[in-house]
């Protein structure tokens, strides 16, 4: 087991950045198309049903169904047309969890707006916690892409135990992957919460003194 580590770990953490990479590209999609999705729900106009419509599918949709899909059936129909889609696995994946990160971004942005139109913006602020939280979602999620030829941290874990004959060494092995996970989920969280804290006071501050000049006033 120990002298597997030299050799684990860097291919472990390079696995891992696909893992970032994966969910950061999911969520840059997710909020691009669960946004506008979520302006037509607060506006609540003509669009309001055929988006939240949209937006039920996406959040009901299964997304290790959605990554077969366009690994096995979209390349095949790609190659009756003129211009041919070269489909990855790697897209496959970045694809199928976009659905899931923009109806989760279309779900807390239409109540972040409202908290915004009530005068909350401490409240709205959770919107971005919960970004925070749909990527260490997807961080986790993208590790099905191992099921179709992604090289990311749980393609690297499989390979690993493969090679080890004894149960106590996986098992080993196993906690490792948790506790690096933690580890950096653990630092992340710390930074958000960080600049959580920045912000609330940000935006305390101005409310108090208004509070403090109201009561002076007689």
């Amino acid at each position: 087991m120990l002298e597997l580590l030299p050799r684990f770990i860097p291919e472990f953490l390079a696995g891992l950045v696909v893992n970032f990479q994966i969910a950061i590209c999911a969520l840059l999609g997710g909020m691009l198309l669960g946004a506008p999705l979520a302006f037509a729900r607060f506006r609540n106009g003509l669009a309001a049903t055929p988006a939240a419509w949209l937006v039920a599918l996406m959040r009901t949709v299964p997304t290790f169904v959605v990554m077969f899909f366009l690994v096995n059936v979209v390349p095949a129909l790609g190659a009756l047309g003129h211009h041919p889609f070269a489909m990855t696995p790697w897209l496959a994946v970045v694809l199928s969890l976009t659905l899931y990160a923009a109806a989760y971004v279309s779900d807390h942005a239409v109540e972040a707006m409202r908290q915004l139109r009530s005068g909350s913006p401490v409240a709205a602020m959770l919107f971005v916690m919960g970004l925070v939280r749909a990527f260490f979602v997807m961080v986790l999620s993208s590790g099905f892409g191992a099921a179709v030829g992604v090289v990311e941290a749980t393609t690297i874990t499989l390979r690993t135990m493969e090679t080890l004959p004894k149960v106590g060494d996986r098992l080993q092995l196993i906690a490792l992957v948790i506790v690096i996970f933690t580890v950096c989920f653990q630092l992340i969280y710390h930074l958000i919460n960080y600049w959580r804290g920045k912000l609330n006071q940000r935006f305390h501050r101005p409310v108090q003194a208004a509070r403090l000049e109201g009561a002076e006033q007689p």
